[in-house]
């Protein structure tokens, strides 16, 4: 099989780094670029929890090393000594492209993304100094200067860059053979929205864009109407939304059609081609569900369950870190699920065939179709192809919801008579967008449990 060389767009949170996980152990992917966006928390605490998760994976090279357990994938495929195969760690965007609302969801996943595990099991963190290789040299005092060139010299796993991440995803996308990179975003797009105004041409080499966002027939999670990642940049959205199309411009929302005239569509002499892009909405990914007896289970024989907030002889690094913010992610689903009289509960118990906690898989989902090969994507996945898919970008109740044609009405080519008035081109071949919508998947328990395989790996001693 060809390897996968993925771009990675996240904003970690506790399913964000969940996700990172299943790429980071997926030998037939490489991960180019993880590029951080404001989102679930903050950009710089974004990277403090990516930085936590290599400094992780780390110490759990050198825990099943000392007591002679098989290394993870990941460690296979990345030694401490090369960076050759270690992804680009960028931080970019702090605010919509529009900069008209900004929200968080620290409710769900805490402060610091996830569930406080950095006050809690502080020996999982990182030093203050983590920051410091995120930030040019000529913008830091001499004495963080130094301290930055050596936080550089330590790192493991990742090499930290200076450089807005959306002009690392256009230089990855310049630089590799056009059609080799898959982008996975998996947090409000603003970054790769920013990519594809800056350089149309360059961002359309992409081979495919992987999205979780969206609701089609069934409510939001921010609002009756709108998904958590659209809601929270949906003029960036719509934009990535428009990248689709023969005619872009047809689709970008009012308020960056100004800034976006490097949009000309695909014409015969245009180096711009429409971008493939599959969406997974919540439709599908609300409906996968990781168990809390399913992480436990696994992690039998792993943990010393008297305490999670220190390390013990024999201990798994890697499934105690995991055990604090999972727990805390568990919880707090099963305070917000209470909120319906236990309807949604009931419906997902019944789904899985089992009861108890549970935390939906919105990001890893789409990370396993990203990393899935072409057969098991055919296998494990439903997919309604080339669906005209809009975003609403200035509805006062509806901001952010996506919109379809429900009508019934086949498009057709502009010279064609039309049924029906057809004044913003729904009916119009040439306009609208193409998006692949993910509309099933493998289910819960089957996908479940190849996550918790694929991230903790073997077991077993020798």
């Amino acid at each position: 099989m060809t390897q996968r060389k993925l771009i990675i767009d996240c904003d970690p949170g506790v399913d964000d780094v969940l996700a990172l996980l299943l790429a980071l152990n997926t030998p037939t992917c490489s991960v180019a670029v993880i590029s951080l966006c404001f989102g679930n928390i903050g950009v710089t605490t974004s990277v403090r929890n990516v930085v936590a998760t290599f400094k992780v994976l780390e110490s759990e090279r050198q825990y099943r090393t000392k007591h002679k357990l098989p290394l993870l994938p990941y460690h296979l495929h990345n030694s401490p000594d090369d960076n050759s195969t270690w992804p680009i760690v960028a931080l970019g965007s702090t605010a919509p492209v529009s900069s008209r609302r900004t929200v968080g969801a620290e409710f769900f996943h805490g402060v610091d993304g996830l569930g406080g595990v950095h006050e809690s099991a502080p020996q999982f963190s990182p030093s203050e100094s983590y920051i410091l290789p995120f930030y040019y040299p000529k913008t830091l005092a001499a004495d963080q200067v130094i301290t930055r060139e050596q936080v550089i010299r330590d790192a493991k796993g990742y090499i930290p860059t200076p450089r807005p991440s959306w002009r690392e995803i256009l230089r990855i996308l310049r630089e590799e053979p056009e059609d080799t990179i898959t982008i996975v975003a998996i947090a409000p797009l603003s970054n790769i929205a920013r990519a594809a105004l800056e350089d149309p041409a360059t961002f359309s080499r992409v081979k495919e864009v992987i999205c979780m966002g969206g609701n089609i027939d069934i409510p939001g999670n921010m609002t009756p109407f709108a998904e958590f990642n659209f809601y929270a940049d949906v003029d960036a959205a719509a934009i990535v939304l428009a990248t689709t199309s023969r005619t872009p411009s047809s689709t970008l929302p009012p308020s960056t059609i100004a800034v976006a005239t490097s949009f000309h569509g695909a014409t015969e002499d245009s180096e711009y081609s429409p971008v493939k892009l599959y969406l997974f909405p919540l439709d599908v990914t609300s409906r996968h569900r990781l168990r809390k007896h399913w992480f436990v289970r696994r992690c039998a024989g792993w943990l010393d369950t008297t305490s999670v907030t220190k390390v013990h002889p024999g201990e798994s690094p890697l499934a105690t870190w995991m055990t604090v913010w999972l727990s805390a992610a568990f919880g707090r689903m099963e305070h917000l699920v209470s909120f319906d009289g236990g309807s949604r509960d009931r419906a997902a118990d019944q789904a899985d065939g089992v009861n108890g906690a549970y935390i939906e898989m919105h990001d890893p989902l789409t990370m396993y179709f990203a990393i899935a090969s072409d057969e098991e994507r055919k296998v494990s996945f439903t997919v309604a192809e080339n669906m005209d898919i809009r975003l609403e970008t200035i509805g006062q109740w509806t901001w952010g919801m996506c919109v379809l044609d429900r009508r019934g009405i086949a498009k057709r080519d502009p010279h064609e008579p039309r049924p029906a008035r057809d004044d913003v081109g729904w009916l119009d071949n040439t306009k609208g967008n193409r998006v692949n919508l993910v509309v099933d998947g493998p289910g819960s328990h089957a996908f479940g449990m190849k996550l918790l395989d694929r991230v903790l790996g073997d077991l077993e001693g020798e």
